[in-house]
């Protein structure tokens, strides 16, 4: 953890203003295209995971055991940061037909060139990498990307599915 000035304590990954700052960077290279939550969510970790697909650039954050699970814990935070930058004018939220999409506003890009940090902009190669590869894909169809690889993310992530599931059948 890292202390704050006021002593508040802070995590040093996955926070929401560097979760939204993915987010960001990914809604930027898509310009002016919008994203789900959901699409947003899988996209997260496949930008600090972009290892665990084939042939995919070096990842961000290491391959840390359970990390399939994180696709479970990403979508409060994300909300919180994405809420932040909207706040900042950096993002909008539009409701549609099929529901809620964030997207990146004029202001996006300028802010993110402002970054000069490694992280960044390896940050922004990764998001480019990721429109790219799944600009095109549908939301769906993400989702069952992730699902058929979520195993080779993690074996632990599969059985803890399983206990949760047998755990329920007992109740």
């Amino acid at each position: 953890m890292i202390e704050s000035q006021d002593n508040m304590k802070l995590p040093p990954f996955n926070g929401a203003i560097e979760i939204g700052l993915r987010a960001l960077s990914l809604l930027s290279e898509a310009f002016p295209a919008s994203y789900s939550l959901q699409r947003l969510v899988v996209s997260d970790y496949l930008l600090v995971h972009s290892d665990d697909l084939p042939g995919g650039p070096p990842g961000l954050h290491p391959k840390t055991p359970h990390r399939g699970g994180e696709l479970l814990v990403r979508r409060a935070v994300l909300e919180q940061g994405l809420m932040l930058y909207q706040s900042r004018g950096l993002l909008e939220r539009h409701y549609t037909e099929t529901g809620v999409m964030f997207a990146a506003t004029e202001r996006t890009a300028g802010f993110l060139d402002a970054l000069s940090s490694g992280y960044s902009v390896e940050l922004r190669e990764r998001a480019a990498w990721l429109v790219s590869l799944f600009g095109e894909v549908t939301d769906g169809e993400l989702l069952k990307i992730a699902n058929s690889h979520v195993g080779e993310w993690g074996a632990e992530f599969a059985m803890e599915s399983v206990l949760k599931v047998e755990d329920a059948e007992w109740q």
